[in-house]
């Protein structure tokens, strides 16, 4: 009790300055507020109180250690900071209870909350490790991978369910603490349901109705826009957003109605300033006459917003059986825009489908999807080098262990890789020794692959931050047998364990090679 005295009063010798140094160290930030509001020292409340402004509640979940935290947060916490708070970050788990505060607290309402953002909270129950694929998603990998070669999976294994999403948006909606949002945020992870349930699509456009008047920023991901009732895309006209300046949209899953619903909407937002799209679209089901390029740009979208001053963009087209153009007719589309401010890519592949990729430079995004040999990834500029996100594909040239090693040195941030190839690779006797290092690398996805790829990466990479695998159920089986020491090593953090088939059988020997998964 001495000692803590002593600290306490060595604490306050320091001046503001470094005890708000020391306060900015203290993660997570709920923990400090926790600490020192209600001590009984009013200077360092009063301090702690100037930290309020902006609330992140998304350290926590399912088994944290944080949950007394949590409860003394919301009882002797919150009351005392709820008219400090402007911006508030917190996962869908939490929606309730903050709604259940302000009820009983304060109208209802967060008097100066202005932003609102919202994500899933994809966490280990318990370790709270982020993950990207979900369990009950496998059995449908292959059912699209076949139907649709160029449709991304991720992150559809994670997508809020239809009614589970319409509910947490209905009661968003109708809570009063939306009443004074100005940005409004739904993160990658967070998508919202637009599909082909009317009630879905209703929900979200009934938010963007109600928040139109008031909002000034918005950024949504959508997971997938296919929409049967020809009625519900009437009811896009209803929508005004006259205060809209800035907005971003990401929709990495193959667009089906790209102009009833994409172009339709983005019409409506006639105030915009700084306009963001990161799109995929499904260029033969959308009935476009060609990849979108930039005369389409100008045309449906620029054309009708006289304000904006910044446009950044990926667009992604996706055709199947599209008759061969050559890239410089896309490249003479963007004449009229500033030399070295966007680049392009096209691609043919062997199962008859192709795709076309714009985009803005400096490139914004950080996912790239269905990246072949004959994409330029590499350059002297590293244009993409903060790209976290990563699906290869190629059905018509393996890809080499050169290729993995720009990847490693251009791609330092990668976390997420998909890899599709199931061609052998032809440089593969020459590499023999452990020279690849994906230092931040935590998901490995390698379904659709030859065996070689499991090599490259289990047995000649080193993989320190691996937690999540998803991998061919024989190629694993494969791998567990041969017992290479650098792939046990590369698979001893792993968590979450994914594979086409089930193990029952042989899980005694899976369990041994992967000491931390739950069988």
């Amino acid at each position: 009790m001495n000692c803590l005295s002593e600290d306490n009063v060595q604490l306050l010798d320091l001046p503001d300055e470094l005890i708000l140094n020391i306060m900015n160290k203290v993660k997570p930030h709920v923990l400090l507020l926790s600490s020192i509001i209600t001590i009984g020292n009013n200077r360092l409340e009063q301090l702690a109180l100037d930290k309020c402004h902006s609330i992140d509640l998304t350290f926590d979940y399912v088994q944290s250690p944080y949950e007394t935290l949590i409860q003394r947060f919301y009882l002797d916490i919150m009351p005392h900071i709820v008219n400090n708070i402007q911006s508030l970050t917190l996962t869908i788990r939490h929606i309730p209870h903050i709604i259940t505060f302000a009820e009983k607290n304060s109208n209802g309402t967060l008097p100066d909350l202005t932003h609102l953002k919202i994500m899933i909270g994809k966490q280990h129950d318990q370790t709270g490790t982020p993950y990207t694929v979900h369990r009950s998603r496998m059995k449908h990998y292959r059912i699209f991978r076949r139907s649709k070669p160029l449709l991304p999976i991720i992150p559809q294994f994670v997508r809020l369910e239809g009614y589970i999403g319409s509910r947490i948006l209905y009661t968003v909606r109708c809570s009063p603490l939306i009443r004074s949002i100005v940005s409004f945020e739904l993160d990658d992870e967070c998508i919202l349901p637009i599909v082909s349930n009317p009630d879905e699509f209703d929900e979200c456009v009934s938010l963007l109705s109600q928040l139109g008047s008031q909002l000034c920023s918005l950024t949504i991901s959508i997971v997938y826009v296919y929409v049967e009732n020809v009625d519900i895309i009437s009811q896009i006209g209803s929508i005004s957003c006259p205060h809209l300046k800035q907005l971003t949209m990401k929709i990495y899953q193959n667009i089906i109605h790209y102009e009833e619903c994409i172009i339709s909407l983005l019409q409506r937002f006639s105030n915009i300033e700084y306009l963001t799209l990161l799109l995929a679209i499904d260029g033969t089901t959308s009935r476009l006459n060609n990849f979108i390029n930039g005369f389409d740009l100008e045309k449906d979208i620029v054309s009708y917003m006289p304000n904006l001053r910044q446009f950044n963009f990926h667009i992604r087209t996706i055709f199947e059986n599209a008759t061969h153009i050559e890239i410089d007719t896309i490249r003479q589309s963007f004449l009229k825009y500033q030399k070295g401010s966007v680049d392009c890519a096209l691609d043919y592949f062997n199962n008859n489908y192709s795709q076309c990729q714009i985009y803005s430079l400096p490139f914004i995004g950080n996912r790239l999807d269905f990246i072949s040999n004959r994409f330029p990834l590499f350059n002297m500029n590293k244009t993409f080098s903060m790209v976290t996100m990563l699906l290869l594909f190629d059905d018509v040239k393996p890809f080499e262990n050169l290729f993995f090693a720009r990847i490693a040195r251009d791609l330092p941030y990668l976390r997420t890789l998909e890899l599709f190839n199931e061609l052998e690779q032809q440089e593969k006797t020459s590499v023999t020794t452990i020279n690849l290092e994906f230092t931040h690398l935590s998901t490995l996805i390698l379904f659709d692959i030859h065996m070689d790829y499991a090599e490259q990466f289990l047995y000649r990479s080193h993989l320190p931050c691996l937690f999540e695998l998803v991998i061919d159920k024989d190629i694993l089986l494969t791998i567990i047998a041969q017992d290479q020491q650098q792939a046990r090593d590369n698979c001893s953090k792993v968590e979450n364990l994914l594979t086409s088939e089930t193990y029952c059988d042989s899980v005694d020997a899976v369990r041994k090679f992967f000491p931390l998964v739950s069988h």
